[in-house]
């Protein structure tokens, strides 16, 4: 019994005009007068080019064939609906024997193919299989996008110019009853949408060299404009001058002052064996991600273990106001004090020594963690931990410093108050100050509003 997909295509034609004829001259830009070193630096590996990806407007229906019915076979226009970009819906029936229907995804890079079907009756309904197949499509691509880029410049698919996103065309077109002949350099990318678009510049009214210089410029500034919108892994507030406390006992502040350094904790000494731990989503994905590679599952879990002891991290609680909950969890004693800074200025202290983020809280029972780098697994906690507003700073060191390792700051720019334990003595206070102006800074200090006394 044979069966198939029929590929329905649909392209776009340029401004609304119709192609009627094409020239077969060759377009290579060094074959049209375009200097050598216009089209080597367009293709050298520091060009927004490189590792650019293919995209078309198609619309893929699933049919059957030979004795097969028609019934529930569903069509999708990929550009219309981007969720289902790489997802095929696939039905499938015949009288007297059970069907199969469910969600087909399917990608590929450098010729290495990813594929799973998702059954309908394995997931509990068409909508849960539908789920299931775009996070499955979704930690796909991020494993795909951190694989490198093989000849990616060479691709003759849809470009002829030997630049990806970057060709000439040259023929007779027809646009509101008018048949004309032009000739064009074309730019295309992916706007942030998730939709293809281009533009093109005349030869004609440019000549050969700048109407390609022009297509190349729009080209590299969609692709760089579309990776701008891509969302960041180390994500900051939504305010750069949201406020970050720190609590800490009085021996650590006064380690701060003399040494002029954070402290980073390693990740393994923190007794928590969620630090860098994936989701059961990821428990169920990974051997289909990984299953054509020399990686097995188990292999990567090793890996991730002995991750742990390379990171090291540094924690801060963001408020607008000090938390009595982060006084109580994080204060030994009452001999206990809190800096309070800045996400910007925590960020500009950090810079080039550490990697800033906000720490994602989800559920680890629904939600995927991306996996192609396990780095990143420590910017997640379990939704338990929510009530924490936590954001760290991280970084690695290939061979291990033990507990921790002290990163230098400007103590002066980095703090911008110093709060006092609500439940500290008097003498307690006092000493603060007199440490604070003994270390030479002049930073305020003051008491917490928390020990105010009630009014009744």
């Amino acid at each position: 019994m044979a069966f198939g997909f029929r590929l329905l295509a649909s392209y776009f034609s340029l401004r609304g005009q119709r192609k009627v004829t094409k020239s077969a001259a060759p377009a290579h830009p060094c074959a049209r007068g375009i200097s050598p070193s216009l089209y080597v630096n367009a293709t050298q590996n520091n060009s927004p080019l490189r590792g650019s990806l293919r995209y078309s407007k198609i619309m893929v229906a699933a049919h059957r064939f030979e004795g097969g019915h028609n019934k529930g076979s569903e069509i999708f226009d990929m550009e219309k609906d981007k969720e289902l970009l790489n997802i095929t819906r696939f039905d499938y029936e015949k009288e007297g024997k059970a069907g199969q229907h469910g969600w087909w995804v399917r990608l590929q890079k450098n010729g290495k193919k990813f594929q799973n079907f998702f059954n309908d009756s394995k997931f509990g309904g068409k909508e849960e299989g539908l789920k299931a197949a775009k996070i499955f499509r979704d930690a796909v691509k991020l494993h795909l996008d951190d694989l490198p880029d093989i000849n990616v410049t060479h691709k003759k698919a849809r470009s002829n110019s030997g630049i990806v996103g970057v060709s000439r065309t040259e023929g007779l077109y027809k646009s509101k009853g008018r048949r004309y002949y032009r000739k064009a350099w074309i730019a295309n990318w992916v706007n942030e949408a998730g939709k293809p678009t281009g533009t093109s510049f005349s030869i004609d009214k440019y000549g050969e060299e700048e109407a390609f210089r022009k297509a190349l410029e729009a080209r590299n500034n969609g692709v760089i404009h579309q990776r701008e919108k891509e969302p960041l892994v180390f994500k900051p507030p939504e305010d750069v001058n949201q406020k970050i406390w720190r609590y800490l006992d009085f021996t650590k502040f006064v380690s701060l002052l003399e040494t002029e350094s954070l402290y980073f904790s390693n990740i393994d000494s923190l007794n928590d064996p969620f630090e860098g731990s994936f989701s059961k989503i990821n428990e169920v994905f990974r051997p289909l991600i990984h299953k054509s590679e020399e990686l097995t599952p188990e292999m990567i879990t090793e890996k991730v273990k002995e991750l742990r002891k390379t990171v090291y991290v540094n924690c801060w609680h963001m408020n607008d106001y000090e938390s009595a909950a982060m006084w109580e969890l994080y204060s030994k004693s009452n001999e206990a004090v809190c800096i309070q800074s800045s996400y910007e200025s925590y960020q500009a202290e950090m810079a080039g020594r550490a990697d800033v983020g906000v720490i994602q809280y989800i559920n680890y029972d629904v939600e995927y963690i991306p996996e192609h780098d396990p780095y990143l697994a420590f910017l997640y906690k379990r939704k338990s931990f929510e009530h924490e507003h936590e954001i760290r700073g991280l970084l690695r060191r290939e061979c291990g410093f033990g507990l921790g390792l002290e990163i230098p700051v400007d103590v002066a720019a980095l703090v911008h108050r110093v709060y006092v334990s609500p439940s500290a003595p008097k003498w307690f206070f006092k000493l603060v100050e007199k440490m604070v102006k003994r270390y030479g800074y002049s930073f305020e200090v003051c008491q917490s509003s928390l020990s105010e006394e009630p009014f009744f």
